[in-house]
């Protein structure tokens, strides 16, 4: 006689399916999956807040730091020294035009008075014979001296840069952007030029001239953002330059556009002057930059006024461009193939290339 049968007693429940491996590993790979999904969205999440959290607070120390940087410069009368410049006055002043202007590249009407304010002080320092009290003292001080003014130069002559990049006839603010302008293009040309620091005599000339040659050399490089701005402040400009109505508007643009050439060129100068610089400097970084922003502005002569020409057609700028081509061909090449022209349009009808080699000829043969 057969014994009886035993009964089986499902633990699972008596609606649960039977589930084979493959789909027993699928499930579990789904699960897997999902619960590392939500894990790296909460950790998004959080990186949101935090980076968020840091940007409101950020700026909201800039704004109060700049109201703070107001009240200190209506009663600056007798405070202005080159210890008070440095660490009262453009100490505050770097820090919110970067967190609320730069960095968002944008300038509030706010910010213009401010900005109009610091390069006055500065220039009005810089003119003094004063060493205690000109800025530019600092850059043959003690050696912590000379690297904050090396520091502080640098970032106003990025500020100074930007500033000529958003000067154009689509800005709200008319005139007073021109003054604006025109006035941090003044400081610029004066923080590059040894002989403007009315403070430097003989015993201090080589260590000027050491901290002139190295912001210059940064002023060269990508960094400084400098060429770039210059091509989108020239690219903006009327190709027959002497139609300008106005006198007044005329003679600011013009000296916007002098000081921009100025800059542009000062790397070129300085490496080949020997009496306001002894020595070598490497002009490659500059050459490369020169050569992909601004020889490939399309129509780079008729932009300019003609009085400007014969500085670019120099042999001591042009030179450098044709060698650093020679030597970094493909390199220059792919740039420009990936240099963004969403940021700055440039006509269809020809490549930036085409554009490069047009302006050499026609510099080179003034035509």
């Amino acid at each position: 006689m057969a014994e009886p049968r035993k009964h089986q007693v499902s633990l699972r429940g008596a609606s649960a399916r039977e589930i084979t491996r493959d789909a027993l590993l699928e499930k579990v790979s789904q699960e897997r999956e999902l619960r590392n999904f939500t894990r790296r969205a909460a950790a998004a999440a959080l990186f949101i807040q935090r980076v968020w959290r840091r940007y409101n607070l950020t700026k909201k120390v800039a704004e109060q730091f700049q109201e703070e940087w107001e009240t200190l410069v209506n009663h600056h009368a007798d405070l202005l020294t080159r210890t008070w410049i440095s660490s009262c006055l453009l100490r505050p002043f770097l820090f919110f035009t970067t967190h609320l202007s730069t960095r968002h590249h944008k300038i509030r009407t706010k910010d213009i008075e401010c900005m109009r304010s610091c390069f006055q002080i500065l220039l009005e320092s810089i003119n003094t014979t004063d060493s205690k009290k000109n800025f530019c003292s600092l850059a043959t001080g003690t050696l912590e001296e000379r690297r904050i003014w090396l520091y502080q130069a640098q970032k106003l002559i990025s500020l100074c840069s930007f500033i000529l990049a958003k000067c154009d006839d689509s800005n709200p603010w008319g005139q007073d952007f021109v003054v604006l302008t025109s006035l941090a293009m003044r400081l610029a040309v004066v923080l590059t030029d040894m002989k403007g620091w009315k403070s430097i005599g003989d015993d201090n000339l080589s260590d000027a001239n050491i901290a002139v040659k190295d912001l210059v050399q940064f002023m060269g490089s990508r960094k400084s953002g400098l060429y770039i701005c210059v091509k989108r402040y020239i690219y903006n400009l009327d190709i027959h330059f002497s139609s300008q109505n106005s006198v007044v508007q005329t003679d600011d643009i013009f000296l916007i556009t002098a000081s921009a050439i100025t800059l542009a060129l000062r790397p070129f100068h300085m490496a080949n002057s020997d009496a306001n610089y002894p020595g070598s400097m490497d002009l490659h970084c500059a050459a490369v930059q020169y050569f992909l922003f601004v020889l490939t502005i399309p129509w780079l002569a008729q932009r300019l006024p003609v009085v400007l020409l014969p500085a670019l057609k120099h042999e001591s700028v042009l030179s450098p461009c044709l060698r650093a081509l020679v030597i970094l061909k493909e390199k220059i090449l792919m740039e420009m193939s990936e240099m963004d022209e969403s940021k700055i349009p440039c006509p269809k009808v020809m490549s930036q290339p085409g554009w490069a080699l047009a302006n050499v000829i026609c510099l080179a043969t003034g035509e």
